[in-house]
């Protein structure tokens, strides 16, 4: 089976490439260091961060984002919450930018990426999050479905190009158009 071909939209950007190499850079230091926690004492992985620093397989990961997107009750979320989560993201005043990944574009709202012109992922309602070296899991509400994918290779890539035909499928599965392919006028193959 031969790779998809690497597009600019899935890359991550020199930039961001060059920062993670950079040990004063903001995303060198949120990667690999500065924990304000005693390193001695204090096991990584039980850091709590929010939408970032995540631990967990496919399955894992889609079943959290797959409660988000059939009402948390599991979770016990309110109504409200998802409304807030579901709802189109806010632009700050200059815009959407990513200082620490240095993206223009990427549109967040409450810890969630939302999809936008530069992230197109799933529903309008959708919202999820990118993980290191392509990684990638996102609720999509609308079509009351998680979708999570976790490469045994990571690569330099803000979305993996391989969970595109993964995420197709999925759509295909429930019986929904990718809204990807919609988007740009196509249909789910």
């Amino acid at each position: 089976m031969a790779l998809p071909t690497r597009s600019a939209a899935s890359e991550a950007p020199r930039r961001l490439i060059l920062d993670i190499a950079n040990p004063r850079s903001r995303i060198n230091r949120a990667l690999w260091g500065e924990l304000p926690e005693d390193k001695e004492r204090v096991y990584p992985r039980n850091v709590e961060v929010p939408s970032g620093g995540g631990i967990g397989t496919a399955r894992g990961i889609a079943k959290a984002y797959g409660v988000f997107a059939t009402g948390g009750k599991e979770l016990g979320l309110r109504e409200e919450t998802l409304k807030e989560l579901m709802a189109p993201a806010i632009p700050p005043i200059r815009g959407f930018h990513d200082e620490v990944m240095r993206l223009d574009g990427m549109q967040m709202s409450l810890g969630f990426m939302k999809p936008g012109p530069g992230n197109l992922f799933g529903h309008s309602s959708s919202f999820g999050m990118l993980g290191f070296g392509g990684n990638f899991g996102f609720a999509d509400p609308e079509a009351q479905v998680g979708f999570a994918y976790v490469a045994n290779l990571n690569g330099l890539y803000l979305m993996d190009p391989r969970q595109d035909e993964l995420r197709t499928a999925m759509y295909r599965s429930i019986g929904e158009k990718n809204p990807v392919l919609l988007g740009k006028g196509g249909t789910c193959r």
